[in-house]
């Protein structure tokens, strides 16, 4: 891995591959504090047509990199997918990346496009939404109650955990994430609820002790109104009789 700084041979990488681009960042744990030796280079560069869009992993002077590599339109769809999904991978990394390239105001006019879309917040869950969420919450509580088969209480800890992690986000209507990113997500909203399920579903490994997590659950549950079992109601539909 080269010495240098990250945002110096991102700038490289992009002078070398891209040198017609419009606007290029470095994103991701790399320019920030938590950075370790296994970050890599997340960045996103902005082509005015083909080859673009395309992703594609590389190693460069020793760092592997991730490149995302858009034109002006094909952002705007990626940015759109994400959100639709409430996540925000590809906007976070212009919003908050550091520009590598972009004269004449085109890389800042990304930037405050990703941070409006970022700022507007996903689209809010209707409460039928929230309910059936509630809903699958609560019965995996109680299948973590009475579950005896341990490999089978293993898979249920870490599931309970990233699902009310998902819930609360949802309920609360922020933006969600996967991996790292989503305990820093829902520390946004409650900064003791990533260590309290983290140490839950730890209890549930180490000791086979489930009331921590249940306990952790049940305070994310609070967040819709608590749990919800008898009086849940989920209509269906009938294809035959809709197309009538």
């Amino acid at each position: 891995m080269s010495g240098d700084r990250p945002v110096d041979v991102a700038a490289r990488l992009v002078r070398e591959r891209f040198p017609g681009v419009l606007a290029a960042f470095l994103g991701g744990s790399s320019v920030t504090g938590r950075r370790t030796p296994w970050s890599d280079l997340d960045i996103v560069v902005v082509l005015d047509g083909p080859p673009a869009p395309f992703r594609e992993t590389l190693r460069f002077e020793g760092w592997v990199v991730e490149l995302f590599v858009q034109t002006e339109t094909s952002i705007e769809y990626y940015w759109g997918s994400d959100a639709e999904r409430r996540r925000t991978p590809l906007l976070r990394m212009v919003a908050d990346g550091v520009i590598l390239a972009g004269g004449d105001g085109a890389a800042t006019a990304f930037q405050e496009r990703a941070a409006a879309l970022l700022a507007a917040g996903p689209v809010a869950p209707d409460a039928a939404t929230i309910d059936y969420q509630r809903y699958l919450l609560t019965d995996l509580v109680d299948d973590l109650r009475g579950c005896t088969e341990p490999v089978e209480l293993a898979y249920l800890a870490a599931t309970l955990m990233l699902a009310a992690s998902d819930f609360l986000l949802l309920a609360e209507n922020r933006w969600s994430a996967r991996g790292k990113w989503l305990p820093r997500r829902i520390g946004e909203v409650d900064p003791d609820l990533p260590g309290r399920l983290a140490a839950g579903q730890r209890a549930v490994a180490v000791d086979g002790d489930r009331e921590p997590l249940i306990a952790a659950v049940l305070a994310v549950l609070d967040f819709a109104g608590g749990p919800l079992q008898e009086g849940f109601v989920l209509s269906g539909k009938d294809p035959g009789r809709n197309a009538e």
